[in-house]
């Protein structure tokens, strides 16, 4: 099989390091990822800027890389359409620095990145793991797990449309709980604006806190989950459109000229 890895944090990424480290063990391996962090761009793609894009040997000769001054969506965009030569069979995205529960779906680069490969039919799952600073972390016990549950995943049939949204808890294998289904818990709050002063004396705000639960009503929600030491998985519809909603909004516009 042929892979394409990305993430959002940056080629510098211990997470990513782990990861294309597992996945030489399963067939050919390609990364193209951002060439500086760009944690919560969501899926923005460049469209005003040109794009830079550099050939890097940092994985070693057998893993050809690109970095690219864009976005993780650039990213695998630029790699379907121009900078992988091969037709690519899975794209993994992450390991993330840092969980992505709830409404992190939404803002996510490392989402956003499985998601665009989906765009192009090719399935993709995204990887985070619940750690605040990699800086000091062993990856050891998180490749251990990463491995097991991408084992899974490659021995079941993986449709071209299923997005995988993936939590590892950031513990020792035998601590790990087990794997487990989990729904977003938009209850979650992930970070809130903090007013402070800068050096010139302005009034700025930044986004600051860790993630609080608002409410402690979602036993199966992906936030409580990872907490007790599971793993979570959390498929994501990649076609938004409501169609159970059309014949409700319909009838609003029915008199309309544009509907009649």
């Amino acid at each position: 099989m042929k892979f394409l890895l990305t993430n959002d944090d940056g080629i510098s990424s211990p997470g990513l390091a782990a990861i294309v480290d597992v996945m030489k063990q399963y067939g050919d391996v390609y990364v193209v990822c951002p060439d500086r962090d760009n944690s919560a761009v969501g899926h923005s793609i460049t469209f005003r800027e040109s794009l830079k894009v550099l050939e890097t040997d940092v994985f070693g000769e057998d893993v050809k890389a690109w970095t690219v001054s864009g976005t993780p969506a650039d990213c695998v965009k630029m790699a379907m359409e121009v900078l992988v030569p091969d037709v690519i069979d899975f794209v993994v995205s992450g390991m993330n620095i840092g969980s992505n529960v709830g409404r992190d779906s939404y803002y996510s680069g490392t989402i956003a990145a499985a998601r665009e490969a989906s765009y192009f039919g090719v399935p993709a799952v995204a990887f985070s793991l619940d750690l605040a600073d990699a800086q000091h972390t062993d990856f050891s016990a998180a490749k251990n797990l990463f491995t097991n549950t991408m084992r899974i995943i490659l021995r079941n049939k993986y449709a071209s449309n299923l997005l995988l949204n993936i939590n590892i808890p950031n513990i020792e294998e035998e601590q790990c709980k087990g794997i487990k289904f989990a729904e977003l818990d938009f209850s979650i709050q992930r970070h809130t604006y903090v007013k402070e002063r800068s050096l010139s004396g302005e009034v700025v705000y930044w986004l600051n806190g860790q993630p609080t639960q608002l409410r402690f009503d979602a036993p199966e929600g992906d936030f409580t989950l990872l907490q007790e030491g599971y793993i979570t998985v959390t498929p994501l519809e990649i076609e938004l459109t409501n169609r159970s909603k059309k014949a409700e909004v319909e009838k609003w516009f029915k008199k309309s000229l544009i509907l009649q």
